[in-house]
Parts: C-alpha cells; structure tokens; sequence
C-alpha cells in the first residue's frame, strides 16, 4: 500500500484525486485546513506557513512509515489585470502556488521512499499567459521552472518530479466553472503517475493536449539533454 500527501485536498481536483487514490487502495493523507469529522487520514496543512507544512509531513511520515507520493495541489487564483491587481494580493498567489510547493516538497524530501514521485500540479496558464491572468500564470510559469530544476536534481536519488497541466477546471476558482470534471481529470492524473513511463510535463484533457501539440511544447525530454549537456560544461554564467 502507498502512503500519498495531497495538499489543498478538501474540495475540487485535490479531493477528487484523494478519491483516485483511495480507489487504487493506497492511504491518502489529505491536507486540508481543519480536520473533518470522519476522515482519519486528515492533516491539517496550510502551505505558506512553514511550522504547518512540517507538522503535518511529520504527521504522515509517522503515522505511515514513509511518503511514496507527495501531490502539490494547493493553488489560488487572482483573477485581474496586472495594471490593477494589488500588491499584497499577487505575493500571496506566489506564496501559495509557488512557494507552497517548494515548502512541502523541501520538507517531505527527507521522507520520501526510493523511486517516490512528486507531482506538481500546474496549468495551461503555465503555457499561455492570458488577459486578466497574470498573476496565476506568472505563479505556474515559475513552478514549472522551479519542478525542472528539481527533477534534474532528485533524479540520481532516484527520485521523479511529474507537471500536469490541465486545461479549464469545473471547480471553485473564479472563471473556472464549466470546465472539465474534478474526477476525470483527477483520474487521468492518477493513471499516469501509476506509469513509470510518464514524461516530464503532461497535459491533460483534450483542450491541454491541442494547446500543448500547437504551441510544439517539450515534454521535458529536450531540456533533459540541454541540462545534462550545460552540467558537463560546467556552471552556468549568470548576469547582475
């Protein structure tokens, strides 16, 4: 049985894919922001704060031995265009949608049992930067730079990093309604993090696939070889 950590699990994508992974038999461990009666495999976990995030890796890691796969689901979504969009407001949806990532994956690291993976859950707008969209897609765009880097990293420790980016979403995010359903696309998730063959970067559902063929996006394959060839020649330069 595989021990999973899910973060923003209570609701939408991130409790449908607590269902996915239920349904294969592994334990679920959902974070979400208070306890519901019932759900034992509940953990309080709130991204930004670092002392949550290690509380509950801490929690899962005992209760369970070990974490097999770690899923960052959590994610906002600022809505606006960036000529208007407050300060405080965009810091937060970086807060969460990157940095929130980088804190439970840092923490969890130690935990993590040979051949884990870590999922990122990201977005089209990782691809596209559409109106009234900035903010998101500046937070997807970066957390996919950040999960290439992490994966070159962690994979001499045998370690995976996975990106799914899904197109519209029919879940509680502004605009998101009328998408494609929580549990298909939690589905689709689910199955290829089950295959050892998964790429990099995997769109999912048929708008992300005809997005992703159009725009001719890598599936990390190219970037692979491009990282591996840089890391031969040595560090790379860097401008002030």
């Amino acid at each position: 049985m595989r021990s999973i950590l899910i973060s923003g699990a209570s609701q939408g994508l991130g409790a449908a894919l607590a269902g996915a992974f239920t349904r294969r038999g592994d334990r679920v461990f959902s974070g979400v922001d208070t306890r519901r009666e019932g759900m034992p495999d509940d953990v309080p976990l709130n991204v930004r704060w670092p002392d949550s995030v290690e509380k509950a890796v801490d929690e899962v890691a005992r209760t369970a031995g070990g974490i097999d796969i770690l899923i960052n689901n959590a994610s906002m979504h600022l809505h606006g265009s960036l000529a208007t969009l407050d300060q405080d407001a965009f810091k937060e949806t970086l807060d969460v949608n990157l940095l929130g990532a980088w804190r439970l994956t840092k923490a969890a690291l130690p935990h993590l049992r040979a051949g884990s993976t870590i999922a990122m859950i990201s977005s089209l707008s990782a691809l596209v930067g559409l109106p009234e969209d900035g903010a998101y897609a500046a937070s997807k765009f970066a957390l996919e730079g950040m999960s290439q880097s992490l994966a070159a990293e962690l994979a001499p420790l045998g370690l995976r990093v996975l990106v799914f980016e899904a197109g519209r979403i029919d879940q509680e995010f502004p605009g998101a309604s009328g998408g494609e359903a929580p549990e298909t696309i939690a589905e689709d998730i689910a199955a290829l993090i089950d295959r050892r063959d998964t790429p990099f970067r995997n769109p999912i559902g048929s708008t992300a696939r005809d997005v992703t063929a159009a725009l001719g996006a890598d599936d990390g394959s190219r970037a692979a070889i491009i990282a591996q060839g840089v890391a031969r020649r040595g560090t790379v330069g860097h401008q002030d």
